[in-house]
Formats: C-alpha cells, structure tokens, sequence
C-alpha cells in the first residue's frame, strides 16, 4: 500500500527560477522581499524572464498508479462482493461474473473496468486501501470495521511517528489501519497468541508492503508481556482486543508513556466492566463508547393527490364538511390545470431511516496514562 512507502525528495513545482525563498532579517526588508519571493514562486513569470530552472526540494510518500506484477488489487464485483488478488502474469481470477485473466489488467491503472473473456460480466480493479482491505481480506477471525478503526485511530491521538502495541492481530484490519495512521516514520508492534495466524499476518503484511511499519510477534500478551519491542513507557498508544484484557493491563500501562493513551475492544459490557475496575488506579479520562452508523435517506418524489393524501376521519359533521371542502378543492385544482395545460407535478422532499443498519460490535473503552507527582 501506497502509504507505508518510504519518503522521497524531489524538485518541487512551486519555483523554477534560481532565486532564493528567504526570511526577512529586519522590518526595512520585509516588503522587499515579500515582492521577490512572490516572484520567485511563480513559475510562468520566471520563464518569461528567462531565468535559470531551479526547483524547490520537497519530501513526498510516492503514489504507484499502474498495476504491475504482484501488485495487491482489490477486485469491485458489487457493493456487496469485494475480494483481492495479487497481479500475477498467466493467472486466472473466477467469479460469478465470470473469468478474468491478470494479463488483462497488468500494465494499466487502477479503477480499470475489466470485461471477462468468457461472459458479459465485469469487475473493477481497485486500488488498495486500509478500508477496502477489510472489506476484501480473509477473516481468520472477528475483525474491527472501518467505522471503529477511525474512532480508534482518532481517540488513541495516533499521528506520523507514534509508536503503537496492539495485542490480538487476528485477521491485520486493525494492524493496517494503525500503520496508515503513523506512516510514514512511526512502527505499529503487533502480537497474537497464535502461532499460524501471526506468522500469517506477517506474510500479508509484506506482500501488502507495510512490513516496514508492522511486525507481529507470536506471543501471549496477558501471560508474558509485551517483551521487549520497545523500552517501558516507550509507547505512545496501546490497542487491547483481547478476550479478558483485564489480565494484561499491568502489562499495557508498564510500556505506555505518561498521558499515554489506551484503548480495549471488548464486544461484551461485563468485559468492559472488570477492564475498568483495573484502571482506576493508574489511569484518568477513563470513557466507554458504542459506536453505531445510522443512515437516513433523503429523496423526492411525487405528491400524492389530495384525496388519497387525506387521512380518513369520520363521525362528526364538522369533520366530514371539511373532508369534503378540501377535496372539492382538489377537483377545482385539477380542472384549472387541465385548461392552462400540463404544469410541472409538485414533489415532496421525504426523510426517513433507512431500512438496515449496523448493529453492536464492540464497546470501545479508552483510558490516558496518569503522569506520576513529582
């Protein structure tokens, strides 16, 4: 994945001229050089003067646009239907819609609609991301969805160059999108009780190209520790998704940093409850969330006429006079258009939930590390 690249320099666009960009040394050359490094910036001027080309240097991740062998693409059948491949030349990737040869798609760029050769159908090639990852990866066990990955990601006050602990690999949702969050310079150190799975996990992590920034070590975490991947309180944020974290929270507060930040991913409130009663001690800003993604839909659509529209009230003479008012209101209306010829149908906007919605996955309890009194 593009992000886990490492930093490159280059000449930059913003200046082709060999003037200088500088700091002003007093108030008298402050304007001065506000016009000159204006002009300096300012690519199509410097070429009408003729100046020499001279660029400025700047650091930037490299973004591959083209598909080449062992290449991850994450293949777009549906919404619902997202896998992934690694390009191979000669290979063969079979869905429902049909056959489609690497070949097809080796050499050209990601989002390409690739037909198949043996039916109508077709399939997109995607370019990888943490989000589609997890959509497309094998689940070798329960993994932690985008909408929680970011929640976890923003709350742990993850940034380029933080360090990470996170305990229980599983499937690497998780792992992927804690290593976009310190990439380019940071290290994200995973650990999973089990053995094939870490070593799994360790196999996708450099065909995926993190391997750089993610390393998982085969270890119990709640009877062993953390080991020695970094130097205690060396850790700027720790990620507990561990069955009974409660176990391995001396453990985790032992590596975190002061005002540290940790956080447990537990699907189970009693879960939550015996991680919290460990934390009182040692930690402040102890808060618990659920998070759930509720989707509204927002459309328009014709309105309906006047005596389907009206509700049905009977009994009383006063209701049933205004019943019929109101509808012969609606005869008058129609009528009148009928004359003047068709008019544009009047639409109403219509909100409402929608039909389906994500339900429970996890109690997130996040914590930050008190700083010891002096």
């Amino acid at each position: 994945m593009d992000f886990a690249k490492s930093m490159v320099s280059s000449p930059g666009p913003s200046s082709s001229s060999n003037l200088s960009l500088v700091a002003p040394s007093s108030d008298e050359d402050n304007n001065g050089l506000r016009a000159l490094n204006v002009i300096a910036s300012n690519e199509a001027l410097m070429n009408e003067l003729g100046c020499e080309a001279k660029g400025l240097v700047e650091s930037h991740i490299p973004r591959s646009n083209t598909i080449t062998p062992s290449s991850l693409c994450v293949i777009f059948a549906s919404y619902a239907s997202l896998s992934f491949v690694y390009a191979t030349p000669n290979q063969k990737y079979s869905n429902r819609n049909g056959v489609f040869h690497h070949n097809d798609f080796i050499g050209k760029e990601f989002g390409v609609k690739v037909p198949s050769r043996c039916s109508d159908g077709f399939v997109y090639i995607m370019r990888p991301t943490v989000e589609l990852w997890a959509h497309s990866l094998n689940h070798r066990t329960q993994i932690c969805h985008p909408l929680d990955q970011s929640v976890v990601t923003l709350n742990l006050h993850l940034k380029p160059g933080s360090i990470v602990l996170e305990s229980g690999t599983g499937s690497g949702a998780m792992s992927h999108a804690l290593s976009r969050a310190v990439a380019p310079n940071g290290k994200v150190w995973s650990y999973e009780f089990n053995k094939v799975r870490a070593e799994t996990a360790n196999e996708e992590f450099k065909k995926n190209g993190v391997d750089n920034i993610c390393t998982c070590e085969h270890r119990d975490v709640c009877g062993e520790g953390f080991g020695e991947s970094c130097g205690d309180g060396g850790a700027d944020g720790i990620f507990l998704d561990l069955p009974e974290p409660w176990t391995a929270t001396e453990h985790a507060l032992r590596k975190l940093r002061p005002d540290g930040r940790l956080c447990s991913y537990s699907p189970c409130i009693e879960q939550t409850q015996r991680f919290v009663k460990t934390l009182s001690d040692s930690c402040h800003s102890v808060t618990t969330i659920e998070v759930r993604l509720k989707e509204f839909c927002v459309d328009t659509l014709p309105a309906l006429p006047m005596e389907i529209s009206m509700p049905f009230y009977y009994g009383t003479e006063k209701v049933d006079k205004a019943r019929k008012d109101k509808v012969k209101a609606e005869e008058e209306r129609k009528k009148k258009e009928a004359e003047e010829g068709e008019q544009p149908k009047r639409k109403k906007i219509r909100t409402r939930p929608a039909a389906e919605m994500r339900g429970h996955t996890a109690f997130l309890t996040f914590a930050t590390k008190s700083v010891p009194l002096k």
